[in-house]
């Protein structure tokens, strides 16, 4: 075990840098982050002493507090896609990195976890501290009455159900970009389920309630609306959605030539 770790240890370090070293990811980071906080604000706050069925609001029916300020996660969902996107297929580019890559660690199954495990944490960690962020200000700006220091643990259980529902969203594009070997097809696949097509369809067609992005967000969204699957399910099938495209994407990285 102490030798497996040893072996692990430089390939997490090189892949690491990879990914902490290029600019996209401090910037689709920081642009996630402090780009919905603001929006949060005015959010919150222009909505400050109007009453909750007032038919000027976007939705004239009243959202329940757990629920309030999940409306932003839109924006840093399509920010973490374009991440994964460019973590997928920046390495086959003209250089062909990735052929170094596998010269310096050739057991590629190991490459490919390693990259899918540091993809997660970080996704997990962006969607965490945006959405965190989000609610705090959502709270506070909007007079709720909930303690922004203190969100109700409905509050907190749908605060994990949106970082894993954003977390297994990047993973399946990071899937399909590796399949691809390139940031474009997730960025058309993926990106257009992401701003709401798939939430539109799922509104008449029952089967679109299965799509990755649509049964991700029952994990945060409120049942009552009718739109989404029961939580449990929608985290179960995107789940297996992530499992599925990632297993496929793994045996080709493994066995197709580079």
């Amino acid at each position: 075990m102490s030798g497996l770790l040893r072996s692990a240890l430089p390939l997490a370090s090189s892949e690491s840098t990879k990914l902490f070293t290029a600019r996209a990811t401090w910037i689709l980071g920081a642009v996630t982050i402090l780009g919905t906080w603001p929006m949060a604000w005015t959010n919150a706050a222009s909505a400050v002493g109007i009453a909750p069925d007032d038919p000027r609001l976007f939705s004239a029916e009243p959202i329940p507090l757990e629920f309030q300020g999940f409306d932003m996660a839109g924006f840093g969902y399509v920010l973490v896609v374009a991440l994964a996107a460019l973590w997928a297929g920046s390495e086959y580019g003209s250089g062909k990195q990735i052929r170094t890559t596998v010269l310096a660690t050739p057991q590629r199954l190991r490459v490919f976890l390693m990259k899918t495990l540091l993809l997660a944490g970080t996704v997990a960690a962006i969607a965490f501290l945006t959405m965190w962020g989000t609610l705090v200000i959502t709270h506070a700006a909007g007079e709720t009455g909930v303690d922004p220091w203190g969100l109700t643990p409905a509050i907190w259980a749908n605060l994990g159900g949106v970082t894993i529902a954003w977390t297994l969203t990047a993973l399946i594009a990071f899937a399909v970009g590796a399949l691809a070997r390139t940031a474009i097809l997730p960025l058309i696949i993926v990106v257009p389920l992401v701003i709401g097509v798939g939430d539109f369809l799922a509104a008449f067609w029952v089967g679109a309630k299965y799509l990755p992005v649509a049964a991700g967000a029952a994990l945060y969204s409120d049942p009552a609306t009718g739109i989404h699957l029961d939580p449990l399910t929608g985290g179960l099938i995107q789940a297996a959605w992530a499992v599925v495209l990632l297993t496929a994407a793994a045996i080709s990285f493994v066995r197709r030539d580079l």
